[in-house]
């Protein structure tokens, strides 16, 4: 494990890369409350790596020494770890294979809302990607842009109402930001079958179109035949 310095602490960051010569864009990848696991990227972060990203798993619990995030520390530590994550930008930017003209993020329920909040105010951020998130009402409110984005949420969530996915996909349309919005019926804060497989699909397909510029469809099969 890497790691960089934000607000005077050492925070950690595990980084997959392409078994080639570079530049590639930079995936950083945030994760939610229960602390850096990711049941939705989990051991495909070398596959995307394989396919052309070079991926940031950040530890930004480091910076304010939390496990698991309660709702409280979440309301004190928001701000923290914005600017973590913001550092973190800046640390993937300098690495010898990325592209600095091309960062997206992939945020997981809290790991989406502090995605989406930071790619509001930072303008490296290219494209974003919020499963199972959402934003801060007074973020939304003084939002004047954001890149391209994709949300994926859930029917059926009781921890991030499927509602908190339509206040962005308005701010959204709003701003004419390019976007897609997928709502998985009857799936909760967790996907699972072929909900899994379209929303790791639908993810593929984003990056590839916005981050990449390329085709929507390369490397789409090698990435689904590591479910098997």
């Amino acid at each position: 494990m890497l790691s960089y310095s934000s607000q005077s602490k050492n925070i950690g960051v595990v980084v997959y890369e392409p078994p080639r010569q570079g530049p590639f864009p930079a995936l950083l990848v945030i994760h939610g409350s229960s602390g850096p696991v990711s049941s939705f990227v989990g051991g495909y972060a070398q596959q995307l790596a394989n396919l052309g990203y070079v991926v940031f798993f950040v530890h930004y619990f480091d910076a304010t020494g939390t496990s698991y995030a309660s709702f409280s520390g979440i309301r004190t530590h928001f701000p923290a770890w914005m600017i973590t994550l913001a550092d973190a930008i800046t640390f993937a930017r300098r690495h010898p294979k990325v592209d600095s003209r091309r960062i997206g993020m992939l945020g997981v329920s809290l790991g989406g809302y502090l995605s989406l909040s930071l790619a509001a105010k930072d303008p490296r951020i290219t494209t974003v990607v919020s499963v199972m998130g959402g934003m801060p009402p007074e973020i939304i409110s003084e939002t004047r842009r954001m890149p391209p984005t994709l949300l994926l949420h859930g029917e059926a969530d009781a921890v991030v109402p499927v509602s908190e996915a339509y206040a962005v996909e308005a701010l959204l349309k709003q701003l004419g930001t390019k976007h897609e919005l997928k709502i998985y019926p009857g799936q909760g804060h967790s996907f699972h079958g072929t909900a899994q497989i379209d929303a790791l699909t639908r993810t593929l397909r984003f990056l590839n179109k916005h981050l990449k510029q390329e085709n929507a469809m390369v490397g789409l099969k090698d990435l689904l035949l590591s479910f098997r």
